[in-house]
């Protein structure tokens, strides 16, 4: 039996993950953390009571209830000092909120590595985004373009994604073909990441849409991948397929996407 402790109760995945996490036999729930602090974590998933109350206070939450592992889906202006709290616990973490620069995240892997913690940062738990990313580690060296396009709700806080910036660091090498288009507007072939472009586009889907669509290219073929996601509850599957699996890690390791954890 793990106990799990959700970071981001009464948002939009972490609402899921607690409704999720009830019903499963393998995880007792064991604390929330949100701003509705005093509320009952149930009620708040939309659920019956459950007796158990959310706190607004995450230090006293995770010291009161003694987890084995956090699921954190809070927000990148907190996520800072919530892995700074989890490392000086010495706590294990599944966290999907995004938003960190890439320099920070290599600062937080020495972090994990040299605590001996065991950390999950994935920018996306759907089973269809980590496929694509194995596919793309087996066969991005053979082609020479590659680009990588997500679109979102006009109220997405990042831009890029985390995820299109996963789908760019999967390709080995990066988009090594030569482009002789000159930018007349800068950035219209895209920003850089890992040496892809990446083109952000913005408009007023309903509800958690995401979109990802990675098209490589070599003489005389072109290969478009596209992802499509109309629920958050994608990534349960995933999210608790990394709670099962991150105390089960080597200590010391940092994960970025599902493939990395063992065959279960």
């Amino acid at each position: 039996m793990i106990r799990l402790f959700v970071s981001g109760a009464s948002g939009n995945v972490g609402r899921l993950v607690v409704r999720e996490a009830i019903l499963r036999r393998d995880v007792e729930l064991a604390g929330g953390f949100c701003l509705e602090g005093g509320q009952d974590l149930g009620v708040l998933a939309g659920t019956d009571p459950l007796g158990l109350m959310a706190v607004s206070d995450l230090r006293v939450g995770l010291a009161a209830s003694s987890p084995d592992v956090v699921v954190d889906f809070t927000s990148a202006v907190v996520l800072r000092d919530h892995l700074e709290l989890y490392a000086e616990l010495g706590l294990d973490a599944v966290v999907g909120t995004t938003g960190l620069p890439e320099e920070e995240i290599r600062r937080v892997r020495d972090r994990v590595r040299d605590r001996g913690l065991r950390l999950a940062l994935i920018s996306n738990f759907g089973l269809g985004i980590n496929l694509v990313m194995d596919f793309l580690a087996a066969v991005g060296e053979h082609y020479p373009y590659v680009s990588v396009l997500e679109r979102h709700p006009a109220s997405m806080a990042n831009a890029p994604s985390g995820t299109a910036g996963l789908l760019a660091s999967s390709v080995p090498g990066g988009s090594s073909g030569e482009v002789a288009s000159r930018e007349v507007l800068p950035g219209v072939l895209g920003g850089n990441a890992f040496g892809v472009p990446v083109l952000s586009q913005r408009m007023p889907y309903p509800g958690p849409y995401s979109e990802h669509e990675v098209t490589l290219g070599r003489q005389d073929e072109i290969l478009r991948i596209s992802v499509t996601d109309f629920s958050s509850s994608v990534y349960l599957e995933g999210i608790f397929r990394a709670v099962r699996g991150v105390g089960a890690l080597p200590p010391g390791t940092l994960v970025r996407r599902l493939g990395e954890f063992p065959k279960e």
